[in-house]
């Protein structure tokens, strides 16, 4: 928000050197760290907090300046609106939910005209070009008093009937400046039969502006749905100086006002009459409320005691006529402060007026919480995982959650599934990911020049439909490793250090889909589904632009939680193993896995079973048989032997190699 010097000074006396000012300012709220010289004249430049937008009007800073300057603030004159002597009938057609109050007024027989010069020059401060004295009117008082106006002529209308409505979308619409929109659904418009000749707190219709040969008009003060006018100008990427007011909620008290300041400067500055009967549309009255602050808890919340009458003085100098009761006070609250619905809200003015710099400094008092908030998030088990990973050759990487329409349908993934953003910033993040495979691939075509490359990344996918959404967290890691093994091999140091037992391996057969329909699998404990293991589908990594093979994974970080269990550290054994090799031939389709399961369940003598060596169809296991109570004769590893081979023929019709 610019806020000139000389205009603030018609309306409060400015005394400090402008340094100290803007630093007092800063120290109330108003942040003001620069300060810029247009046409030899100083310009605050101040940065607006959301929750204020009284102070995107020159009147709103000069009432918070004149409470730091200890001085009186002068507002213009506003003289009652004459009574008509013209005709010009208007009706307008409003929603309540869409518009919390609409004020107009037509006046006939006015003059266009050049401003007068002094306008023009706090226009041109402000960063405005002047046009001519009617439009120059309404921006000067919307910046002046933080309310928008616009100003129709009414000889451009068709039946004098407007209503305002949500957009059907694909209505045409051409803005005052010339530039023509195919307007989104329900953007916020307003139609004189079913032509659309304004839309709502962004832009004026070329089709009912000001121009030279204008004889009548139709002045109008809306205030409009925050939430609406904010969709509408991200939808189409348009805003204004009105938007940015009606995004943040101007005041619902003040149409009446303002439309007396702007009438009034139009019959002096363009002539003409009143033509018609005031327009005041409103869900309610709009008054000013009452709001109490008890002593006792702002000097609980505040830490220290404030005597009653420097707090009565701070609540006067804020215009909200305190009036002292007992151990409260009780104030009036203006209809252009907003944002005081709540005691705590009186207590932050007191507070940031007596100044926060003058609070006695003490060191905070209390213990050390010791249980753990509800939404705690304990980094711990993620940073075990991101460990492994490293420790196994992988970097991490961090991408972005929003993806592209186009990324999404290189991945072969399914479109409908992912969720879709209202308002993207641009068309390369309109969905939020399902898999953080597809940018693990990104990365790989921006390195593939790299002969050996091990990307992993845990992070946050989103996905079901938008009003049941999941977010959960995944783990995922691609390579151009040349073999299988190695990629499950990952996967099987992850479930080992995990402690994870009993799951179970199938293969996926989904012909388009981000993996292999042969060469890929899922790995299953239960009913639960951990993740998604194989080769990357070649079509692919040839949309990606990848010319080697790609391998990887993605677990769901949660169930691997849920399924680790805790490692328990046993005795070493008194007695030694005897470990020897056993080479079997094993038939295409039966999984290594199972085999390793079976042999492990053969014999409570049988400490561990690991695969060991691979040529062709043949696999070398190697087996340690151990008992904790004594040493094993060959006898008794030799009938263990005989169940394993006896065990694994019968069920996987697998032979062992001499």
């Amino acid at each position: 928000m610019r806020a000139p010097i000389s205009w603030l000074k018609d309306y409060v006396d400015i005394k400090l050197p402008l340094k100290e000012l803007m630093w007092k300012m800063t120290e109330i709220g108003l942040t003001t760290e620069v300060s810029e010289k247009i046409d030899g004249e100083e310009v605050l430049a101040i940065e607006v907090t959301p929750n204020r937008p009284d102070w995107l009007s020159v009147i709103g800073i000069a009432r918070e300046i004149s409470i730091i300057e200890n001085s009186r603030l002068t507002l213009p004159a506003l003289p009652e609106i004459p009574k008509k002597s013209a005709n010009l009938p208007i009706s307008v057609k409003v929603h309540p939910n869409l518009v919390g109050r609409y004020t107009g007024v037509t006046i006939s027989n006015v003059f266009v005209k050049p401003s007068p010069s002094w306008m023009q020059n706090k226009l041109k401060l402000m960063g405005l070009r002047p046009i001519n004295n009617l439009v120059d009117i309404t921006n000067f008082v919307m910046f002046e008093m933080g309310i928008p106006i616009h100003v129709f002529d009414y000889d451009k209308f068709k039946n004098h009937k407007l209503k305002i409505e949500l957009s059907k979308g694909g209505e045409g619409f051409t803005s005052v400046d010339g530039i023509s929109y195919k307007l989104p659904a329900n953007a916020l418009v307003i139609k004189d039969e079913n032509k659309v000749i304004d839309l709502c707190g962004i832009k004026g219709g070329k089709n009912s502006g000001i121009s030279e040969t204008t004889k009548n008009i139709f002045i109008h003060i809306p205030i409009y749905s925050p939430q609406t006018i904010r969709k509408t100008s991200q939808s189409i990427k348009l805003g204004s100086e009105a938007s940015y007011i009606y995004e943040r909620g101007p005041d619902l008290g003040g149409t009446q006002n303002v439309l007396k300041r702007v009438t009034s400067l139009v019959l002096k500055l363009a002539g003409g009459e009143v033509a018609s009967e005031v327009i005041d549309i409103k869900k309610n009255d709009y008054l000013p409320t009452e709001l109490a602050l008890s002593l006792n808890k702002l000097e609980k919340v505040l830490g220290m005691n404030l005597p009653k009458d420097k707090v009565v003085k701070i609540l006067k100098k804020l215009n909200l006529s305190p009036k002292e009761k007992k151990e409260s006070i009780v104030c009036v609250i203006p209809t252009f402060r907003g944002d005081l619905k709540i005691e705590e809200d009186l207590i932050e003015e007191v507070a940031r007026i007596y100044g926060y710099n003058d609070f006695p400094k003490t060191l905070p008092e209390g213990t050390t919480p010791r249980k753990k908030i509800s939404h705690f998030f304990d980094p711990k088990f993620h940073n075990y995982l991101k460990n492994l990973m490293v420790s196994a050759g992988f970097n991490e990487i961090q991408t972005l959650s929003l993806t592209s329409e186009e990324t999404i349908k290189k991945s072969q993934l399914n479109l409908e599934t992912h969720i879709k953003i209202a308002n993207p910033v641009s068309a390369e993040f309109k969905y939020l990911r399902t898999s953080l495979v597809p940018n693990l691939l990104s990365a790989v075509n921006l390195n593939k020049n790299e002969n050996s490359l091990k990307l992993f990344e845990l992070n946050k996918v989103y996905s079901g439909p938008i009003d049941d959404s999941r977010e959960v967290y995944k783990l995922s890691a691609v390579t151009n490793s040349k073999e299988f093994r190695f990629i499950k091999g990952i996967v099987d140091l992850i479930l080992e250090k995990l402690n994870i037992e009993d799951l179970n391996i199938k293969t996926t057969l989904i012909e388009k889909s981000l993996w292999h329909p042969l060469r890929s699998g899922v790995v299953e404990k239960g009913e639960s589904m951990l993740g998604t293991f194989g080769k990357i589908h070649p079509q692919v990594t040839q949309n990606f632009e990848i010319d080697d093979n790609i391998w990887g994974f993605e677990l769901e970080v949660s169930l691997l939680e849920k399924f680790a269990v805790d490692i328990l550290f046993k005795p070493i054994p008194k007695y030694p193993p005897q470990i020897e090799d056993i080479t079997l031939v094993v038939p295409k389709g039966i999984a290594i896995s199972k085999v390793i399961q079976s042999t492990k369940s053969v014999s409570s003598k049988i400490a561990d079973v690991q695969l060991k060596d691979v040529y062709k169809d043949s696999f070398t296991f190697r087996v340690w048989y151990q008992n904790p109570n004594k040493t094993l004769s060959d006898k008794e590893v030799e009938e263990v032997r005989k169940k394993i081979l006896s065990e694994v023929k019968n069920k996987f019709k697998v032979n062992q190699k001499f």
